[in-house]
């Protein structure tokens, strides 16, 4: 959401340009939410795979999203991104790690 807001918002609207010098504080909180997903992807898949957990994620970040990223416009992920979180929302809504 957040890569969204700035794409969206500031280059379309505002038209700035998207870098680091420009956006340290935006930077640095998307570094931290990979980081954050990344750990989280990593809890939940190693009590199943175990050691396989790395490969399975170094498989879906270079097999999937950064082909992703880098073959389709950004508008589109924007959108596509959109409707898998919201799908993903519906589909876990009731699965709770508490019990």
């Amino acid at each position: 959401m957040v890569k969204a807001y700035v794409e969206t918002f500031e280059v379309k609207l505002r038209k700035k340009e998207v870098n680091y010098k420009n956006y340290p504080q935006t930077t640095h909180t998307i570094i931290g939410l990979i980081l954050a997903s990344t750990v989280a992807f990593n809890c939940a898949l190693w009590p199943h795979y175990g050691w396989n957990t790395p490969i399975l994620m170094g498989t879906c970040f270079f097999g999937i999203i950064l082909q992703f990223m880098l073959l389709v416009p950004t508008y589109v992920q924007n959108v596509v991104g959109l409707i898998v979180f919201t799908f993903v929302l519906q589909e876990y809504s009731g699965v709770s790690m508490l019990y």
